[in-house]
C-alpha cells in the first residue's frame, strides 16, 4: 500500500509537470484570450426594455454587453425586448448593443453621446431603463464593368460621409455571379460606396471605385440612406481598370546578355511591379489606371552593363513599350567645400537618384557608392536624368550646390551619357 501511495503521488507529480510544459509551450496567442470575469454579485438590479425608434415595437434577440471595471455581463431580450440585470455590485455600468437590424444607440457621428452608461448604488432596483434604437438602413444594387458585365467577388462596403462623418466599419458585401450586392444595418446620413474588385493575376492592384464610378472623392456622389428603408437599384459602373495593359518587349542588345531585369514604376500612388520576359522577350502588366508610367530595363553582358526606360503617360487600353538598350553610364567626380577643409567622410554615402521633369521617380530605390576619405566617389550602371545628393553627411553640414564645370545642377540633375562617364563637383558648406 505505501508503496502504492508513492508510485500515485509521483504519477500526479509528473502529470502536473506535464500539465505546466504544454501550458508553457501553448501559443502566445492563446494565452492572451482571458475571458473578464463576471460582474461582481450585489444588491443592485437594472431593467428596461428595448424598442424600434420608428415603429415602438420591442426588438428581441438583442444582445446587451453589459461592462463595469473590466468585468462582463450577457443578456439577450426577450419577445417583450425586456432585459434585466439583478443581484449586481452598485457601480457605473455601459451597455453596448449587438442587434442584427438596429444602430448601436450610443454612438454616432459626433461620438459618445453618453445615454449608454448607467449608475446604481447599493440596494437600488432601476427599473424603465429603456434604449429606443434607430433601425438600419439597406442599400442593394449591382456592380457592372464598363461594358454590360456583371463584376462578381467585388467587395461593396460604406465609405466617408459626404460631410466629413467619419468611416462606419462594418461587413463588406460581396458581389453574386450577377453582380449584386446588399448592404445591411447601415446609418442613415449621406455615404460614399466604396468597391474593390478582385485584381487580375500578376496585374497591379485595382484602386478603390466610388458610386456611382468614379476613381477618385472628387467623382463621387452621396448615396442618402434613410433609417429603416431601403435604397434599391443602385449600380456601380467599373472604369476600365483590369483590361487595359502594358506590353513591355526587350530586343537583346547584346548575344551574351544576361541578368535581365524589366519593371514597370506608377508615379502616384507609387507602385513598383517586376516582370518576367517570356520567350520572346516580352511580359504584360494588367490593371493598368491612367497615370505615368516608368517603364526600366536593366541587363548584363561579360564586362558591360545596359539599360533602357521609357516614360508612359498612359489613358487606357493596351500600350506596347518597346525599350532600347544602351550601355550604362557613369557619374564620378568629388566632393569640395567652399572654404577647402573637408569634414570626416567615413560612411558618406552619395546617392543618384533617377529624377524625371523634377520629381523624383523611384524615393525608396537610389543608387549610391561610398565617398573615399579624399572626397571622391564614382557610381556606375546609371541611366537617365539624376540628381546627386549626399547620405549621413553629419548634421553640421549641407550640400550648397551640385556643379558640372561651372553649371549649377543642384536643381535640373545630371543628364547620363551612354557607355561615359560624367564628371561633377559637389559643394559642400557649414549650416
Amino acid at each position: 500500500m505505501l508503496r502504492t501511495r508513492h508510485f500515485a503521488i509521483a504519477l500526479k507529480r509528473r502529470i502536473g509537470v506535464i500539465s505546466l510544459l504544454a501550458l508553457a509551450a501553448a501559443p502566445t496567442g492563446a494565452q492572451r484570450v482571458v475571458a473578464p470575469p463576471p460582474i461582481a454579485p450585489g444588491t443592485s438590479s437594472i431593467r428596461g426594455r428595448v424598442t424600434d425608434s420608428i415603429t415602438k415595437a420591442p426588438i428581441a434577440g438583442c444582445k446587451l454587453r453589459i461592462m463595469t471595471s473590466g468585468a462582463l455581463a450577457e443578456r439577450v431580450t426577450d419577445l417583450a425586448g425586456a432585459y434585466e440585470v439583478t443581484d449586481v455590485a452598485a457601480g457605473n455600468y455601459f451597455f453596448n448593443f449587438e442587434c442584427p437590424a438596429h444602430q448601436q444607440p450610443c454612438f454616432g457621428a459626433n461620438g459618445p453621446s453618453g445615454r449608454c452608461q448607467i449608475d446604481v448604488v447599493r440596494d437600488q432596483e432601476r427599473s424603465g431603463v429603456d434604449f429606443e434604437l434607430v433601425p438600419g438602413a439597406t442599400a442593394r444594387g449591382r456592380v457592372m464593368s464598363f461594358d454590360g458585365r456583371p463584376v462578381t467577388r467585388a467587395n461593396v462596403r460604406l465609405g466617408r460621409g459626404v460631410r466629413g462623418e467619419p468611416t462606419v466599419f462594418g461587413r463588406p458585401a460581396v458581389t453574386d455571379t450577377e453582380g449584386r450586392f446588399e448592404l445591411v444595418n447601415l446609418p442613415p446620413g449621406e455615404w460614399r460606396l466604396e468597391v474593390e474588385i478582385p485584381p487580375e493575376p500578376g496585374g497591379l492592384r485595382p484602386p478603390v471605385v466610388y458610386y456611382p464610378g468614379g476613381l477618385s472623392w472628387e467623382e463621387a456622389i452621396g448615396v442618402e440612406l434613410e433609417a429603416g428603408k431601403v435604397k434599391d437599384r443602385l449600380t456601380i459602373i467599373v472604369p476600365r481598370i483590369n483590361e487595359n495593359a502594358i506590353t513591355v518587349s526587350v530586343p537583346p542588345a547584346d548575344a551574351t546578355m544576361t541578368e535581365m531585369a524589366v519593371s514597370v514604376l506608377r508615379e502616384s500612388p507609387l507602385a513598383v511591379r517586376q516582370l518576367d520576359l517570356n520567350a520572346e522577350g516580352t511580359a504584360t502588366l494588367k490593371g493598368v489606371v491612367p497615370g505615368r508610367y516608368f517603364v526600366a530595363a536593366r541587363a548584363a553582358s561579360r564586362d558591360k552593363y545596359w539599360a533602357g526606360f521609357e516614360v508612359v503617360d498612359f489613358i487606357e487600353g493596351n500600350y506596347e513599350a518597346r525599350l532600347q538598350l544602351l550601355p550604362t553610364g557613369s557619374i564620378a567626380g568629388k566632393i569640395v567645400t567652399d572654404k577647402g577643409e573637408l569634414p570626416p567622410l567615413d560612411g558618406v554615402m552619395v546617392g543618384a537618384s533617377w529624377i524625371y521633369d523634377g520629381i523624383e521617380v523611384n524615393p525608396i530605390s537610389v543608387d549610391e557608392a561610398p565617398v573615399a576619405a579624399d572626397g571622391s566617389f564614382r557610381i556606375d550602371n546609371l541611366f537617365g536624368t539624376r540628381s546627386l545628393r549626399l547620405r549621413a553627411l553629419g548634421l553640421d553640414w549641407e550640400v550648397a550646390a551640385v556643379r558640372l564645370g561651372r553649371a549649377d545642377v543642384t536643381v535640373a540633375g545630371i543628364a547620363v551619357v551612354p557607355d561615359a562617364a560624367i564628371d561633377a563637383t559637389i559643394v559642400i558648406r557649414r549650416r
